[in-house]
């Protein structure tokens, strides 16, 4: 059963549909909120910096808590499964920074045709790195909450700490409360700090659901 081919498919295109909507409703509100007052920040950036990563963290939940066992049911190992969300998880982190970065293309266009200012945006990089960890992130809690059930609670804050690190560089997600500068604080290596991140959130995915119980629906 090719699963993975089918499932990234499925998950592109409609990514793609979700960000055609999310793009058209953001430039919708901020001509709305153009006849109040100034415009003075991207829509988009809300949307991609903001929405975009729970939607990835939301994609690795479902993989682990819903196609695993689908997976393993039609004869795939645990580590073989393992092995291709770890490929989705990276195939997804691009395609939604192309997207991310196509919307802000897009909407910079129609910002400098009507004179507003869009504000600051992440870089490439920090987008690409945010969306593989909080991807990852989904796996991890998905993972452990699957095995320990309850239990699964005591995970939570390493994914809350993993996804935090990668929003250091979007601009207006620098702040935490008690520590005013996290970009300050991580230093210039800040994207080593995110892919340490990754590897962590991904080798506590591997190291819990390799033995996951896995409960099938008949």
């Amino acid at each position: 059963m090719k699963i993975f081919p089918h499932l990234t498919k499925i998950l592109l295109s409609f990514s793609a549909m979700i960000a055609g909507g999310a793009f058209a409703f953001a430039v919708v509100l901020t001509f709305v909120v153009s006849f109040f007052r100034d415009v003075e920040i991207s829509a988009w950036n809300v949307v991609a910096s903001q929405i975009a990563p729970w939607f990835l963290l939301f994609v690795g939940v479902y993989a682990i808590h819903n196609v695993l066992p689908i997976a393993v049911a039609h004869g795939r190992t645990r580590r073989e499964f393992l092995a291709g969300t770890s490929g989705l998880a990276v195939v997804l982190a691009v395609a939604g920074t192309a997207l991310a970065w196509l919307g802000f293309l897009a909407e910079g266009a129609i910002y400098s045709l009507m004179g507003w200012n869009a504000g600051e945006h992440g870089a490439l990089l920090a987008h690409l790195l945010m969306y593989l960890v909080w991807f990852v992130a989904g796996t991890l809690c998905a993972a452990a909450f699957g095995r320990f059930g309850a239990g699964g609670i005591a995970v939570v804050p390493v994914a809350l700490a993993v996804v935090v690190v990668t929003r250091a560089q979007i601009p207006g997600s620098g702040n935490l409360p008690f520590i005013a500068n996290v970009p300050g604080l991580l230093g210039p290596g800040w994207h080593l700090v995110s892919v340490v991140a990754f590897v962590v959130a991904l080798a506590g995915t591997w190291a819990i659901a390799r033995d996951m119980p896995v409960r099938t629906r008949t």
